[in-house]
C-alpha cells in the first residue's frame, strides 16, 4: 500500500469509524464516550500500534506500554511510546466525532447519556491486508481498555 493510500485512509472518517467499531467489538460492553475518543490517537501512532500487533487476550496496559524496550541501544520506557498523545488527541478530536456520528447514523452504535453501546460487531479476521492489521489492533485495544475504569486509563495516559 502506498503512502498516499495510507494518508487517504487515516484521514477518512469512514475508516476511523470502522476502527472505532472494531475497538467497541473488542471492548465488549457499554463504553464511556470519553474512552472512544482515545482510540484514534493511540491507533494512529505507529509505536503504540506496533505494540498492539503483539497483543493477546491476556495483555494489559502495563504489559504492553510500561515495559522498557531497547531502541537504538537506548532503554525507552513503555509510556514514552505513547508520547505526544494529547497533541494527537487534539488533532484527531474532530475526526473522532465525525466517526462516532457516522456509526450512529448507520445504526451501528447507540448513544445515550455519554455511553456508547455497540449494535453491530465486526470480525477483523474477515478483512484483508492492512485493514485487517489495523482492525486487529483496534479490537485488542478495546479488549485491553475494557479491563480498566475510565479514570485508570486517563491516569495511565498522564491526563489526571
Amino acid at each position: 500500500m502506498s503512502i498516499n493510500n495510507i494518508k487517504s485512509l487515516s484521514t477518512n472518517p469512514h475508516f476511523s469509524a470502522l476502527l472505532i467499531q472494531g475497538f467497541l467489538t473488542g471492548y465488549g460492553r457499554e463504553c464511556d464516550l470519553e474512552v472512544s475518543f482515545l482510540v484514534l490517537p493511540i491507533l494512529f501512532y505507529r509505536e503504540s500500534r506496533e505494540k498492539l500487533k503483539t497483543a493477546n487476550k491476556s495483555s494489559r496496559l502495563d504489559t504492553l506500554f510500561s515495559t522498557k524496550q531497547s531502541v537504538d541501544n537506548v532503554q525507552v520506557s513503555g509510556q514514552t511510546r505513547l508520547a505526544g498523545f494529547f497533541a494527537r488527541y487534539n488533532l484527531l478530536e474532530a475526526q473522532s466525532k465525525s466517526s462516532i456520528i457516522i456509526l450512529s447514523s448507520e445504526e451501528k452504535i447507540h448513544l445515550k447519556n455519554r455511553k456508547i453501546s455497540l449494535i453491530t460487531k465486526i470480525e477483523y479476521a474477515k478483512h484483508l491486508g492492512v485493514v485487517k492489521e489495523w482492525l486487529r489492533c483496534a479490537y485488542y485495544l478495546g479488549l485491553i481498555l475494557s479491563q480498566y475504569r475510565t479514570q485508570q486509563i486517563l491516569e495511565f495516559l498522564g491526563a489526571k
